[in-house]
């Protein structure tokens, strides 16, 4: 089993898919031609296995089983060394903080901004087992 990434259901693509390219460097891999479907992340999007990416989609891709509802019953994490500069940029892109950048007990560091649609982002730096 593979798990595919992530996908946030929103009213307005283009302007969703904007901010996370200004905000964490994403970029379109995919996009339908119709402006309801854009898939961000590095490199070349391919069906099946892939790099991990961030799918924004329109509420009309799946109006035959879901009506819109809000954002907010998830989080993304996104991992990156530069935990306080990702947040300045997300800060800067249009995203409100939720928790400026910390360090866990753990010794992971991390920040959490809300973007535009109010989802969760939780920005860490990779933690160190050993």
């Amino acid at each position: 089993m593979h798990f595919g990434g992530v996908t946030l259901m929103v009213d307005n693509v283009d302007a969703t898919a904007a901010f996370y390219e200004k905000a964490f460097g994403l970029g379109t891999v995919f996009a339908d031609p119709d402006g309801t479907f854009v898939v961000l992340g590095r490199g070349v999007w391919t069906p099946g296995p892939s790099a991990p990416s961030l799918t924004i989609e329109h509420w009309k891709k799946i109006e035959d089983f879901a009506e819109p509802g809000p954002a907010n019953a998830f989080r993304v994490f996104l991992e990156t060394t530069e935990v306080d500069e990702a947040y300045l940029s997300a800060l800067a892109a249009g995203a409100d903080s939720a928790l400026m950048p910390t360090t866990r007990p753990w010794g992971q560091r991390v920040a959490v901004v809300r973007d535009p649609n109010g989802v969760i982002v939780e920005i860490g730096a990779p933690v160190e087992y050993g």
